[in-house]
């Protein structure tokens, strides 16, 4: 105030007061924005992953005031200027990586006949990325690293819950609602859902979980109380998996944890990394042997799905007759949530013949694919080779470019110079890769990348880890000075 009251013009004044106004306004703008973030990522996972319509659009609205504030930050860098946004070179080179795939899925959402389906489509490629700009840019550091802490402690709250539900009611109600009987018959397993309604989604949110668990616990920078932590979500996250009882959960949780191996185990020295990896494998090796044996359910319904056979699965059926319906266009596909519409009309296999009697081997008309459980087919379905070609070109360069950076940490925590760098929360580069390795080989089978509360969850910890990758160290062999040998 007295520096106020110090200058001598009022122009002078009137712009020390305007720009005080404006420094005060965008740092209650940047707690609200906060807040919103973690509002969505939480609270969408908590009430069933936003599903439903009734829960959908109104975290959408949310998403949407959170970018408005967002944009209120983004004008004010004119005048504040952008040090106080966490802007960086990885961040525009994704930005740019992303935007013809949400053009092209925006021009094509604009052109499909169903405008509410191919609405939420669209909605589904836009809202996760918005999550990972705003968390990535829009938060000061200090807010993205308790908003990691927080995601951490929400999936292991979740898989908690998961379980003691399971446990204590036989999930007959998921939260405040009645569960899907189907998962509560010994028949079916008896399947945990957590606060989803389906075990493979809520499986799929516990792969999350264990990814980033187990990054925090391998890498060596990690203090010893967080490893501790990390090894109670750990459980956490694979006990929910074994009580979902899903085959690709199951499938993807040996996958996790053999990547985990490698792929955590480069920030450890050379020596440490192959015994660690030699007795990470003995003992998953062990552990398998032990499930096969004494895994009951479990181990069942891995047995009765017909591999030998898997043209009579649904699934198989329901992918099938998303191929069938794409090379009607190849190029552009049949349109953003076109494939609940045009089930009718490729569902049954080609091999009947109407002119002669013949009905197909597989009519598939006994049920309604809304999706098609695979959401490689689906994506290639309603977008065409154009919006696979450009959408995996998209998640290859944030993989490519965040696997390139683990690298350098990596190589520096392995040389013993984890003082010079910023490493509390190397974690989440190795923690998202993981993650997104999980979601991309269980939605071969499932659709867990339709599921908005998952991808806004996956949006979020992407964005973190953007912010976080800002802090890399420079790959150089001797870009530090080696420690000092111990007397």
């Amino acid at each position: 105030m007295n520096l106020f009251l110090s200058l001598p013009e009022s122009g002078l004044r009137h712009k020390f007061f305007t720009h005080y106004l404006m420094q005060r306004f965008d740092a209650i703008i940047a707690e609200v924005l906060f807040g919103l973030l973690t509002i969505i990522a939480v609270g969408s996972t908590w009430l069933f992953g936003a599903w439903e319509n009734w829960w959908f659009w109104p975290f959408i609205t949310l998403i949407f005031s959170a970018t408005a504030c967002f944009s209120i930050r983004l004008i004010f860098s004119s005048q504040l200027g952008t040090a106080r946004l966490n802007f960086s070179t990885i961040a525009y080179t994704l930005i740019i990586a992303w935007l013809p795939f949400l053009f092209y899925a925006l021009i094509r959402a604009i052109q499909a006949d169903v405008p509410m389906d191919a609405e939420r489509s669209f909605l589904l490629q836009l809202t996760p990325f918005l999550m990972a700009l705003m968390a990535a840019v829009g938060l000061s550091e200090a807010r993205q690293r308790l908003l990691a802490i927080v995601l951490l402690v929400n999936l292991a709250l979740i898989g908690i819950y998961g379980i003691a539900n399971h446990l204590l009611t036989g999930n007959a109600q998921v939260l405040w609602v009645q569960g899907f009987a189907q998962y509560q018959s010994e028949q079916n397993y008896h399947r945990a859902t957590g606060s989803y309604f389906c075990p493979d989604h809520f499986s799929g949110l516990m792969e999350i979980a264990l990814a980033m668990g187990l990054a925090l616990a391998l890498i060596k920078s990690t203090p010893w109380a967080q490893k501790l932590m990390a090894v109670g979500l750990s459980g956490i996250a694979l006990w929910g998996i074994i009580l979902s009882r899903s085959r690709g959960g199951g499938i993807v949780a040996g996958l996790i944890i053999m990547a985990a191996l490698w792929l955590c185990t480069l920030s450890w020295a050379p020596r440490a990394r192959w015994l660690g990896r030699g007795s990470g494998l003995l003992l998953l090796t062990a552990g398998v042997i032990t499930f096969t044996i004494l895994g009951g359910h479990y181990v069942k319904r891995f047995k009765e799905y017909p591999w030998s056979r898997l043209e009579h699965s649904d699934r198989y059926q329901m992918s099938a007759a998303a191929l069938r319906a794409w090379h009607t266009a190849p190029w552009f596909g049949v349109g953003p949530g076109m494939h609940q519409n045009l089930w009718p009309h490729f569902a049954a296999s080609p091999d009947g013949d109407r002119a002669k009697g013949i009905w197909p081997t597989f009519p598939n008309n006994t049920y309604h694919s809304f999706e098609a459980h695979n959401d490689w087919a689906q994506l290639l379905e309603e977008y065409g080779m154009v919006g696979l070609v450009l959408f995996l070109t998209a998640t290859g360069t944030a993989v490519l470019l965040i696997y390139r950076r683990w690298k350098r940490w990596a190589h520096n925590l392995s040389r013993d110079i984890s003082a010079y760098l910023n490493s509390e929360f190397a974690w989440m580069l190795p923690g998202l890769l993981l993650a997104s390795l999980a979601l991309a080989v269980h939605s071969i089978g499932d659709f867990n990348l339709q599921i908005p509360g998952t991808t806004w969850l996956l949006g979020v910890l992407t964005g973190l880890t953007i912010a976080i990758s800002r802090h890399t160290p420079p790959y150089r062999k001797r870009s530090y000075p080696e420690p000092e040998a111990s007397p």
